[in-house]
C-alpha cells in the first residue's frame, strides 16, 4: 500500500492532547476517528502514514501538531483505499 492515499478508520478515537501552534495552545480535536493521508511505510503490524487530514465524522481538522503517524493495525476498523 505505500505510496496509496487512504482514508483509516480507527475502532477507537486518537488520544486528545495539549500542543503549541505560533504560541498559541491547542488541543487534539476530540473524537478523532478518521484519518486521511498517504501510506509511507507498511509493516506487518501497522501503517505509517503522512497525514493530511483528522476528523471526527463531523468536523475535519488540517493545522496539525504532527505530519506523520504510525497506525497499529489492532486499532484500525477498516481502510478506504482511493
Amino acid at each position: 500500500m505505500e505510496g496509496k492515499k487512504i482514508e483509516i478508520f480507527l475502532k477507537t478515537p486518537l488520544f486528545r492532547f495539549k500542543y503549541m501552534i505560533d504560541g498559541e495552545e491547542k488541543h487534539l480535536m476530540e473524537n478523532a476517528v478518521r484519518i486521511s493521508g498517504e501510506v509511507i511505510k507498511e509493516k506487518s503490524h501497522g501503517l505509517t502514514i503522512n497525514v493530511e487530514g483528522i476528523s471526527n465524522l463531523k468536523i475535519s481538522e488540517t493545522s496539525l501538531p504532527f505530519r506523520e503517524i504510525f497506525i497499529p493495525f489492532s486499532k484500525v476498523d477498516y481502510i478506504i483505499v482511493k
